[in-house]
């Protein structure tokens, strides 16, 4: 008899101890059912972002380099890049890098901007931008053409201004005009520059 109650409860135990199991199991694999949905719905939203054209680029870093040319001359560079795109009508779709550029070559040093897409508006030697440096108000510099005839290309007169200016100032905003695209304001964040050549 003893024996028979003792089955009968182990058997009560275990069948309860079973359930509570089973039951865990069940709530387990809804959570994780629930769990492989949420992550579904992100990965979606996720590519629809990367399809969406995104204005942002550039590190807002200065990015320097030193090297030999083929001359034999050292030529040392900072570099940085718009945070922001620049966007122009067709042929130039798709947005356009600007990049801002200080480089040194024997006892030439120069001052350039340079976009990915897009020319410049300039006479033949001589073109006009406004320069403002954090909130001060904007100064007018000009700049001459590459002389290999780039159009994407513009090395401003003033360099040594320049340099002085963006060694101690957070922001550049250069406003220029663009062949057939009108006027553009460029953002450089050029906070933290080392120039040292």
């Amino acid at each position: 008899m003893r024996f028979l109650l003792y089955m009968l409860s182990l058997t009560l135990v275990w069948g309860c101890s079973t359930k509570e199991k089973t039951s865990q199991v069940a709530v387990t694999d809804q959570n994780q059912t629930k769990a492989d949905t949420t992550a579904t719905q992100p990965a979606n939203t996720t590519h629809t972002a990367v399809n969406k054209p995104d204005s942002r680029v550039g590190t807002s870093t200065w990015q320097y380099s030193k090297r030999v040319d083929n001359e034999g001359r050292t030529v040392y560079k900072a570099s940085i890049t718009s945070p922001r795109l620049l966007e122009f009508d067709f042929p130039y779709t798709g947005g356009s890098v600007a990049t801002l550029t200080i480089r040194k070559r024997d006892t030439d040093t120069h001052v350039y901007i340079q976009v990915s897409k897009g020319q410049f508006n300039r006479s033949f030697q001589e073109g006009k931008a406004r320069v403002r440096f954090d909130g001060s108000a904007p100064v007018t510099y000009t700049f001459s053409a590459a002389e290999n005839g780039s159009a994407n290309v513009i090395f401003f007169d003033a360099e040594k201004v320049l340099i002085k200016r963006l060694k101690t100032a957070r922001i550049m905003l250069v406003d220029v005009d663009f062949a057939g695209q009108g006027t553009r304001q460029i953002e450089f964040r050029t906070a933290g520059l080392k120039w040292l050549p």
